[in-house]
């Protein structure tokens, strides 16, 4: 009977994961399968040794992750089986996100957000079949069953079967626990022939055909389980759906004594598959809400870092238009700068006329007269400064003064007194004519001979050694 089941899960394997591997680790894949319903803990044990000695490629380590959280579910470990799940569960086959939704099922919570997001896949969908019409016979809302009963039994023909099992069992288990007057045997009976070799559906449709009084044909299937494995199996499950057929069995037959033993054995099964579901479901809850607390955390997180980048942006166009700013109002003020002291030149270069009062000019010309006739003006330190003090005024008069009356400025004023108070002396004493030029420019004022030429030239039109000569013409 176990090689049987041995070679039915092979073909199963085969079915399932039909790359071809090497032989070693193909018969320890094999191995897993067939240790998987009825000695979980050891498919466990074959999976960690194919992962610890053996290089897998990624599909191969697909199929160890399946057969293990498998394994787990059938050992009743629950709490382990989910966590594998939710620690891994991005990286997962829809395979798993399959089995994810059967463990999910039989805890009943229910959890379509995987299942959604892959449903075009082919596993998928069948999945999404059975269950949306399970959920659709337990709300008593199913209208066509018979015809949906045809099309999953057709599908299942070319399904992977390892695959939709738990999906197809759990439809099977309702079925076989609701249907009276065998309604839905065609269908029944042609899910226990794809699962011939499957103790799980056996045991299931024995149980269905004692419900329908069938107890002859249901005694036939009970002779052929092989009872010592049974007994001994750590698929808690399993163990359970075993005892439940021995119970309505042994009530059947009225063997009192088989059926307490049997129903015993089921209670004190359940109690501990209860309190692995109780204790599951907390799991689950707890996981799924640290998946969203992670979630709210990495959104407030994502939320907080644009916000800092919002103001971190917002401070740099600050700075940037601050700069803006002070590099505009630095340019300014250095353009204002620039005109002023353009204005400042202009005002240096043509000064505004001081307005003097009649009385003050008219006295002021009044001494630059009695100046003109004094040799004042020879004298080799005289200045504006000097001048104004002397005629006891400003400056500024003193300059507007001879500008706006002597058509000149003070040095030129000084130099053509200067000039006619020699040509006086070369018209009036015959001995400055044979005078040098240098003594000529010491006794009119000047500081040098060349400077002295110069200014008499620009004031005679002609220079002083030309003039002499003229002089001496004339008296001649």
């Amino acid at each position: 009977m176990r090689k049987l089941f041995f070679l039915f899960f092979i073909f199963f394997f085969s079915l399932v994961f039909g790359k071809t591997v090497d032989p070693e680790k193909k018969q320890l894949f094999q191995k897993a399968v067939y240790e998987m319903t009825l000695t979980p803990e050891k498919a466990v044990e074959v999976l960690d040794y194919l992962e610890k000695n053996f290089k897998l490629d990624s599909e191969e380590k697909d199929k160890v992750k399946y057969l293990r959280i498998k394994s787990l579910f059938f050992q009743n470990n629950l709490m382990e089986a989910l966590k594998q799940i939710s620690d891994n569960d991005e990286a997962y086959s829809s395979e798993i996100i399959v089995l994810k939704r059967s463990i999910l099922y039989y805890l009943n919570i229910s959890d379509d957000s995987d299942i959604e997001e892959i449903s075009n896949k082919k596993d998928v969908a069948f999945s999404n079949e059975i269950m949306n019409l399970l959920e659709e016979l337990n709300q008593n809302k199913s209208k066509n069953t018979e015809q949906q009963l045809a099309s999953i039994l057709e599908k299942a023909k070319s399904s992977n079967l390892m695959i939709s099992r738990e999906n197809l069992l759990y439809l099977f288990d309702f079925l076989a626990n609701n249907d009276k007057g065998f309604s839905h045997d065609f269908f029944l009976k042609g899910i226990s022939n794809l699962y011939s070799n499957d103790f799980q559906f056996r045991i299931s449709y024995a149980k269905y055909l004692i419900n329908n009084d069938e107890t002859a044909i249901a005694e036939n299937i009970i002779s052929k389980l092989p009872e010592e494995s049974l007994e001994q199996t750590t698929n808690l499950n399993l163990k359970y759906d075993y005892y439940d057929l021995l119970a309505k069995f042994s009530a059947k037959k009225q063997s009192g004594q088989n059926f307490k033993d049997a129903v015993d054995k089921k209670e004190l099964l359940l109690k501990t598959i209860n309190q692995s579901r109780f204790s599951a479901k907390n799991k689950w809850f707890n996981i799924v809400e640290d998946n969203l607390k992670s979630e709210q955390n990495n959104l407030i997180k994502n939320r907080q870092n644009i916000l800092f980048s919002i103001i971190g942006v917002g401070f740099l166009v600050i700075v940037l238009i601050s700069l803006w700013y002070f590099q505009i109002n630095s340019q300014n003020k250095e353009y204002q700068n620039f005109i002023t002291k353009i204005n400042l030149l202009k005002e240096k270069k043509a000064p505004q006329p001081q307005v003097i009062s009649e009385k003050t000019e008219n006295l002021l010309l009044k001494k630059l007269d009695d100046f003109e006739k004094t040799e004042d003006f020879i004298k080799s330190d005289i200045s504006l400064q000097n001048l104004a003090k002397k005629l006891e005024t400003n400056t500024k008069y003193l300059s507007e003064t001879i500008n706006t009356h002597k058509q000149k400025n003070f040095n030129a004023y000084i130099n053509e007194l200067r000039i006619n108070y020699i040509i006086d002396k070369l018209k009036e004493k015959p001995i400055y004519r044979s005078y040098k030029i240098k003594y000529l420019a010491e006794e009119s004022g000047f500081s040098t001979h060349s400077a002295f030429a110069a200014v008499f030239k620009s004031v005679t039109g002609m220079s002083p050694a030309n003039y002499i000569q003229l002089l001496k013409q004339k008296e001649e």
